[in-house]
């Protein structure tokens, strides 16, 4: 899941119910293991910002893709997640942030619109990237992110397996 401001996005697990639960049962362990568990969870997230970071290039506009990658940030959670961009940090020529440049790079923009076009007729983002599901399939932040999911999952259950098979014999 993806949650947006007008600067940053952070992505996240989806929360079902049964994650929820088992976040719980988490908090309900000695601080020892849910250290172990962050830690574990905190080398998963670098791997994804890593991979998010590596897909920068392959952006269509690489020069405003470098911008949003240098913000591409790994956080220390029970679950793994990345957050990308921020008003902060290195200017494209223009003056915007990475931020300002982040879903524009990622999505496009349609050549009519005031974001699509200058006035001279150079182009200030991408083409509008392809439609998948409820809006756009995206260029390279998203694209990366579905690739590496099975992966991150995979990495995130045995992680929180294995702080439960340890808490279970320890704890």
């Amino acid at each position: 899941m993806a949650v947006a401001d007008s600067k940053s996005i952070r992505i996240k697990m989806d929360m079902t119910q049964d994650l929820r639960d088992m976040l719980n049962d988490l908090k309900k362990m000695d601080q020892d293991s849910q250290t172990k568990l962050k830690d574990d969870v905190s080398a998963i997230s670098k791997w994804t910002a890593q991979g998010i970071i590596q897909s920068s290039y392959n952006a269509p506009m690489p020069a405003q893709a470098a911008i949003v990658a240098q913000t591409v940030k790994y956080n220390r959670d029970r679950v793994p997640n990345v957050t990308i961009g921020g008003a902060r940090g290195r200017k494209a020529s223009g003056g915007a942030s990475a931020g300002e440049l982040l879903m524009g790079n990622e999505f496009g923009a349609n050549p009519g619109s005031p974001n699509g076009a200058f006035p001279n007729g150079g182009r200030r983002f991408p083409y509008r990237s392809d439609r998948e599901g409820r809006g756009n399939a995206g260029y390279w932040i998203f694209p990366a992110l579905r690739q590496m999911q099975p992966e991150i999952s995979r990495r995130w259950w045995n992680a929180a397996d294995q702080v439960f098979k340890h808490w279970q014999k320890f704890g």
